[in-house]
């Protein structure tokens, strides 16, 4: 390194020159770096749909739902496979190993198409083919809401189409989606009197409709060596050839459908997944970015857009921004760009006041290189903005700091010992070249877990390893090169008295503080005994104290919003649900800090955020998403809107969901029962819920099972001999069902670029639905009844045609095939997990006891899950936010065998001694006594990102460590000095470097503090530094006052 210094020392032109261009360099990579609110992490999954109309839940999971899943497990790389079972339908989640690189996900998607394929031909009858669902990777990070005041739907929707397509030109965006939109189906309504009137039966219109509107196979003519394909066209295609389709008469006549039945164009029934905001009608329009947008330039293009499209849009449009992902990666760029410069100006600041302003600058401009040079590597690197990446900085800043202070203080001094500049500019930099590395290449090790750790805690944190291993090696370079040159540019001997003075200033004098240290020091190493004991005792108690800090493994997010999830009974009406949220909506607008209340039901609108909760929802589920003023707000908001709707709707199980990693499990606290029996399942279920009630920990309103209450179900006894006779069989049966209540698909129509459903009811004469079950009419093509006598009395004029015809096509009632009907309960929704029906019971901590944390609830639900008997056969285990945050540990903790090995070989080829190493290491622990107490002193939780925290503490003890040591080392054998005065000497060089360290993070730290996301990180890095500092001045050469056998000169030795 010295050439290199000597190189640029010759051409200082060249010099200036690049760091002109780093810093051009440094600005260009900033602007044009993606731009993200907090890392993107891929969601390795993919879902099957099955629809199996008719069928109940457990039909449905045996019949359709278990093939599907025997041919999945089939396929590499899978992690589970889950799937939820409905009456009519299932929803199978196939979840890929982490490890599963996010490029071979397609191919893992084309092999789920290829299987779904290969096995709807086992599916029964009557199951539609699988459809596989694979954008779920997509977020929507734009979602907008469309209202217009005195407009329907259609015209909405023709509004919200033009905003569509004029999104759709922006660069940058990748997909526009409508939602919220009811769908609309064509009803061919008719009755019994008006067929019979024609002698036709209503088998004859359906069959006739499905035919018309059947794609048919026609093949492929083959001439002269080509083989082209043929395809008969649809006889209905539009809504006008659905009215004039023709129908054929027993006596050969043909007539027109609309002459025999009543068409209508209507929203179908019942209303599902409806859209509200402030209880008007509104629709969504969700925006998804591609993946190298820079979001928020995006985002000013959008807003551009709509404000230009709105322009032209009617009086009564509004558009309503829900979450725009623009704004919150702007803020959280911006902020933590800001917090970074307020750190580096802070740091500039404060050394030029204790070293001196040349010093000061020359340090602080090295800084300001070592962010700017960052830039272009991590971008090369893949590496995003956003505030983890901003945020390493911020964690790295007093170790960024160190190595030119270091660098320079070594030069001060030398230089005030009268050394020439040949000698003062190279010898600190030759002496602490490899320390320094060997400290830097351990302090980025320390987060090395968090960069290979497979799964969504690599991908969230991974690039802090990266940011701080670039900015670590950077600084290292620039301290060995760019703090000699600059220092002999600016502490030149042009001027010698200001030289001197200079000098004189900024080199390191004895001060009250070294004094202090000193004296400690010496009271320290003079009484080894009391001193490691009294260090040993304050360390357990950190430790016990540990026990008492509030573990949280996921923080929320600092967002204004939440979600207020509500469902009804399983038989709910779905636009009776809707009438009811709209009731509680209604309540919650006027709660005193709402802003503004968006309601939908049967599901989220949109996935537009990767941290949203998305539920399963279903016909009985609604939600409300209620936006506050600020973080604050919405945190007060929280609990007593969650307080006020339960009292005010106690029919509904309503929970209120902030927004964090915890979303993949529906409760923070979860117990898993596997096992083959639902009954069995449903009481174990039972029992851990009672447990659960019994907690005080936990929130009773909170307690459920997932598989959720039985639904009431009409069963009608099919009697196949009564139906024989009558010429019907179980699907006329089951056609004459859907005609009398919402009706019966027969085909679809075409208009413009979408597909309209046609149905086909059964209605009274006077146009009402038939309420007496039991006296449906049945038909069947095969129920012609001909009475011999009838046959007589026409060829005699006794009866007429129009009598014969209607004795032929009577109906048979639907009581006269069946012999009874009941009213029971049956399953709603079965779950399985991996081919085995699975069952939760499922709660959350209170939120109003401020000791409840899952982690708590947990611990005690275990000490008391003994009293649950769990059969042969059956399985138990904890899952939810456990069972994410453990296996986020697991692999943490996997990897640190092999970063311990690289600390080891580091600190043996820098010492070649075991003492030495062991020195180096036995002060982490002692971090714990300041990170405890403030951690309780703040009432602050222990989450994941505090361990980020927590390792970035290791790596900055290390450095300190490193470079004390090799000091002492330093001072003994190169100067002659003793041991004694070696650890004392070495000290206080190390007083101004490591306290000018630790001040600069704290500081850069203090903004974080109140952020609901980085809090704990702040608080953890604050504390353990603040301890850290006086570990390192006190405690470490204590340490190795005793592995060395360190006495003061005088002391005899033993």
């Amino acid at each position: 390194m010295d050439r290199i210094t000597k190189f640029f020392m010759q051409r200082r032109t060249l010099f200036w020159a690049l760091m002109a261009g780093i810093l051009m360099l440094g600005v260009l990579s900033y602007l044009r770096m993606p731009k993200l609110e907090d890392p993107a992490i891929a969601v390795k999954q993919a879902s099957v749909v099955l629809i199996y109309p008719g069928a109940d839940a457990h039909q449905v999971e045996i019949e359709a739902a278990q093939p599907v899943e025997d041919a999945l497990r089939t396929l590499p790389d899978i992690k589970k496979i889950k799937t939820e079972c409905r009456p009519g339908q299932a929803l199978i989640n196939v979840e890929f190993v982490m490890e599963l690189p996010v490029e071979e996900l397609e191919q893992r998607f084309d092999l789920i198409r290829r299987k779904a394929s290969d096995v709807a031909m086992t599916l029964p009858q009557g199951c539609m083919e699988p459809i596989v669902v694979d954008d779920m990777v997509d977020v929507y990070g734009l979602l907008f809401t469309l209202t217009g005041d005195g407009y329907d739907y259609p015209e909405m929707e023709r509004y919200a189409k033009l905003l569509r397509r004029e999104l759709l030109t922006i660069p940058g965006v990748r997909r526009v989606n409508i939602g919220g939109v009811p769908s609309e189906v064509l009803t061919v309504e008719f009755t019994p009197e008006q067929l019979s009137r024609n002698g036709l039966m209503p088998t004859q219109v359906m069959m006739a409709l499905q035919s018309a509107a059947k794609t048919v196979d026609a093949g492929a003519f083959s001439n002269a060596g080509d083989r082209v394909a043929i395809n008969v066209s649809e006889a209905v295609v539009t809504e006008k050839d659905l009215a004039n389709l023709l129908i054929d008469t027993p006596e050969g006549k043909k007539v027109r459908l609309a002459d025999i039945a009543r068409i209508t164009r209507t929203q179908g029934t019942p209303k599902r997944n409806q859209i509200f905001v402030d209880s008007e009608p509104a629709l969504t329009i969700a925006v998804t970015l591609e993946s190298s947008a820079i979001v928020p330039d995006v985002g000013k293009e959008v807003d551009a857009k709509v404000a230009e499209v709105m322009r032209s849009m009617p009086a009564g449009m509004v558009l309503q921004k829900v979450f725009f992902q623009p704004d919150k990666v702007s803020d959280a760029v911006e902020g933590f760009m800001l917090n970074l410069l307020e750190s580096v100006l802070i740091v500039i600041i404060v050394l030029m006041f204790s070293m001196g302003w040349r010093s000061g600058v020359i340090i602080g401009f090295g800084l300001i290189l070592t962010v700017a040079l960052s830039f272009p590597i991590l971008a090369n690197l893949g590496t995003t903005l956003q505030r983890i990446s901003l945020g390493a900085f911020i964690v790295a800043m007093g170790m960024l700091v160190d190595n030119a202070v270091v660098i320079m203080d070594g030069i001060l001094v030398d230089k005030q010992r009268g050394l020439r500049p040949e000698t003062y500019l190279y010898r600190i930099g030759r002496n602490t070249a490899l320390p320094l590395l060997g400290a830097t290449v351990i302090a980025a090790c320390t987060f090395l877990p968090i960069y290979l750790t497979p799964g969504s805690v690599g991908e969230f944190a991974g690039d802090l390893f990266l940011v701080i291993c670039v900015s670590l090696l950077v600084s290292w370079i620039l301290a060995l090169i760019q703090v000699p040159v600059c220092a002999a540019a600016w502490l030149g001997d042009k001027n010698p008295r200001t030289a001197v003075a200079e000098i004189e200033k900024s080199a390191p004098k004895p001060n009250v503080f070294n004094r202090v240290v000193e004296k400690l020091l010496r009271w320290l190493i003079g009484h080894k005994a009391v001193s490691l004991t009294c260090a040993l005792a304050i360390l357990l108690g950190a430790v016990a104290g540990m026990t008492r800090v509030r573990q949280v493994f996921f923080p929320d997010f600092d967002y204004k919003q939440f979600v207020v999830e509500c469902y009804f009974q399983p038989e709910a009406h779905p636009e009776a649900v809707a009438d009811r949220i709209l009731a509680l909506a209604d309540s919650a607008k006027v709660f005193p800090g709402v802003e503004r209340v968006v309601v939908s039901t049967g599901g989220a609108p949109a996935r537009y955020t990767l941290v949203r909760p998305m539920p399963a929802g279903g016909d009985n589920y609604a939600e409300m998403i209620v936006d506050c003023a600020d973080f604050k707000t919405m945190q007060r908001v929280q609990n007593e809107l969650r307080e006020h709707l339960r009292d005010i709707a106690p029919e509904a199980y309503i929970r209120t969901r902030k927004y964090n990693f915890s979303i993949t499990s529906s409760h923070t606290v979860e117990i898993e029962f596997a096992g083959p029996d639902p009954a069995v399942l449903r009481r174990l279920s039972a029992e851990a819920e009672n447990l659960m009630r019994e907690c005080p920990l936990v929130d009773p309103y909170s307690v459920q099972n997932n598989w959720m209450p039985r639904g009431r179900q009409i069963t009608f006894n099919y009697s196949q001999a009564d139906a024989q006779r009558a010429g019907v069989n179980r699907s006329d049966v089951a056609n004459a069902l859907q005609a009398a209540g919402d009706g019966m698909a027969v085909g679809v129509v075409a208009d413009g670029d979408k597909q309209v459903p046609v149905y086909v009811t059964m209605r009274r004469s006077d146009g009402t639905r038939v309420t007496d079950l039991a006296n449906i009419p049945v038909w069947s093509t095969a129920n012609i009844n001909i009475d011999q006598s009838k046959l007589t009395g026409l060829a005699t004029g006794a009866t007429s045609a129009d009598d014969l015809r209607k004795n032929m096509f009577r109906s048979t009632m639907l009581s006269a095939v069946t012999d009874s009907a009941s009213l029971g309960w049956s399953e709603m929704y079965i779950t399985r997990l991996n081919g085995r029906r699975v069952i939760e019971a499922e709660c959350d901590p209170d939120p109003l006891n401020p000791d409840a944390t899952p982690a708590k609830v947990e611990a005690w639900l275990k000490c008391h899950l003994d009293r649950i008997q769990i059969p042969e056969g059956y399985e138990t285990r904890f899952v939810g936010e456990s069972e994410l945050s453990g296996e986020a540990i697991e692999k943490l903790v996997g990897f640190m065998p092999t970063i311990l090995l690289i600390v080891f070989v580091v600190l043996l080829c820098l010492f070649n001694n075991w003492k030495k190493l062991f020195v180096v290491l036995v002060s982490f622990p002692f971090v714990l006594c300041g990170i405890v107490p403030l951690l309780l002193l703040t009432d602050t939780p222990f989450t994941f990102i505090a361990i980020l925290g927590f390792m970035g503490l290791i790596g900055m003890m290390v450095k300190n460590a490193i470079v004390l040591v090799d000091e002492i080392t330093r001072l003994s054998t190169e100067e002659g000095q003793h041991l004694f005065h070696a650890v004392i000497n070495a000290t206080l060089s190390r007083v101004r470097p490591v306290m000018l360290a630790s001040f600069t993070t704290i500081v850069g730290m203090i903004p974080l503090i109140s952020d609901p996301m980085y809090g704990s990180l702040a608080v953890v890095v604050i504390g353990g530094l603040f301890v850290g500092t006086i570990v390192t001045l006190l405690l470490l050469p204590l340490f190795y006052s005793l592995l060395f056998k360190v006495k003061k000169p005088d002391e005899p030795d033993e």
